[in-house]
């Protein structure tokens, strides 16, 4: 991705909001449904929270902060992220001992029983996502051949113009030649070593410029297979827009559901969802984010700040 994140050491300013935190009385909590059972399958679940799932994205931070340690575990890993569960849970202790180094050990645990499960999922918008950015790079590389190809055309060009008046120059002498009786040996065999070069270059040149003619061709041929794929890819998105409305994909999300009884807090189920990240590093970075939300912790405006909404904005975490 090309979305980079700020220097972790500057991130850890959010840490002074720890105090902050706000609990909530249960007269303000909402009343959910339970979620669909853990699944452990590696089928991707396109729903995103608030729909098909009881789960609802919190981007400001959990409404019952957990108690510590907050156990979690790697519950789903879908095959295309090609990542193993063990580099998964890596990733996630090292953002775990991001909060940990700040505020003091003893506020996560890995546990397979885990009462906060990490879903790695990969769905449509993924594909539609890698599928959009390969049709932008061959965009990018059709422009790029047809700026060689249009150079190469304008040197040919110039080049043909060049033999033209070559020729005619040599027709000029010919012609002079032929005017006199009394042409010299030398002068005779120049005009003909003269001609035989520009017959060689002409060859040349045409030779040339058949070449670039099917380049040309099969310029205009690429270019209309990709505006035909990029007609297909803005239907596909048109139709995740209404499987999705209103969403773009994050990196990662934070999702809860509150089960209340009787007025009061039954139950708390929480998900991390994480949906992309460029290599291990930043899928630590995303990690960290989200596990702030499970502590509690809404976006904030400190300067590169971990919580900081437009450390999510590119579309990275919520």
């Amino acid at each position: 991705m090309k979305i980079r994140f700020a220097p972790l050491a500057a991130g850890l300013s959010v840490f002074a909001f720890l105090g902050g935190i706000a609990f909530f009385g249960p007269g303000e909590l909402e009343i959910e449904s339970l979620p669909p059972d853990d699944a452990q399958s590696q089928v991707s679940e396109p729903e995103p929270f608030g729909e098909a799932a009881a789960l609802r994205d919190r981007p400001a931070g959990s409404l019952v902060p957990c108690d510590v340690p907050l156990t979690w575990r790697v519950a789903r890993v879908d095959e295309p992220f090609d990542l193993r569960r063990a580099d998964a849970r890596i990733a996630f202790e090292r953002a775990a001992r991001v909060w940990e180094d700040a505020v003091g050990s003893g506020l996560f645990t890995n546990d397979p029983d885990g009462t906060l499960p990490v879903r790695f999922i990969y769905d449509d918008r993924q594909r539609h996502d890698e599928e959009r950015l390969g049709l932008e790079a061959q965009e990018d590389s059709l422009d790029e051949r047809r700026q060689q190809y249009n150079g190469i055309q304008a040197q040919i060009q110039d080049s043909l113009m060049d033999l033209q008046r070559r020729v005619a120059s040599l027709n000029d002498s010919i012609r002079y030649w032929n005017g006199r009786a009394d042409a010299p040996e030398a002068v005779l065999s120049e005009l003909g070593a003269t001609g035989r070069v520009l017959d060689v270059e002409r060859a040349r040149l045409t030779t040339r410029m058949s070449e670039i003619e099917d380049v040309g061709t099969r310029l205009v041929s690429d270019a209309e297979q990709l505006r035909q794929a990029m007609e297909t890819s803005g239907r596909d998105a048109e139709a995740l827009e209404e499987t999705f409305p209103g969403t773009r994909l994050q990196s990662g999300t934070y999702g809860e559901a509150v089960h209340t009884q009787n007025g009061r807090v039954a139950s708390v189920t929480r998900e991390i969802r994480i949906y992309r990240f460029d290599g291990l590093d930043e899928l630590v970075h995303v990690a960290a984010h989200e596990l702030g939300h499970a502590l509690g912790l809404g976006h904030n405006t400190v300067p590169g700040g971990l919580m900081r909404e437009e450390f999510a904005r590119g579309a990275l975490s919520e």
